[in-house]
């Protein structure tokens, strides 16, 4: 019966408990600054660990910039892969070799705004680990 428990403990661990989870208003951003509902003072960027997916992020990419004939005319055709393998295609398949080749950054900016609803964790050390927005809602498809 004890291990059962142990296990139960162990597995429900590693779930956000709803009763640890508050909200905040992000005050400042991308220097970040936010204030929990109910506490008197702001928490600074020293105190906040973000989701990554809240964050700003860099994806190295290369793209193929090519021509292709349709009937008698040329047309331009865009291709790609991105660092994490995902492909990228613009126009209709092409018939001659490549015209150029583009490598570069691809920067997806961070989907926070001053003024956003926040859901937060409170970590150990008055810190709090910042989940994601609070209106965005999940309609399970």
């Amino acid at each position: 019966m004890n291990e059962a428990i142990k296990r139960i403990k162990n597995k429900v661990a590693r779930h956000i408990d709803a009763r640890d989870v508050e909200y905040a208003t992000l005050l400042s951003w991308p220097n970040a600054k936010i204030k929990i509902e109910g506490d008197p003072h702001p928490y600074e960027q020293d105190k906040l660990v973000f989701a990554e997916y809240l964050l700003d992020r860099k994806v190295d990419v290369v793209f193929q910039v090519v021509e292709y004939m349709e009937g008698e005319e040329a047309k331009g055709s865009v291709s790609g892969v991105l660092a994490n393998g995902m492909e990228y295609e613009s126009g209709m398949p092409y018939q001659q070799v490549p015209r150029s080749l583009l490598k570069g950054v691809l920067l997806i900016p961070s989907p926070l705004k001053v003024g956003d609803k926040l859901i937060v964790e409170r970590m150990a050390d008055q810190r709090y680990y910042v989940l994601g927005r609070r209106d965005v809602v999940y309609d399970g498809g």
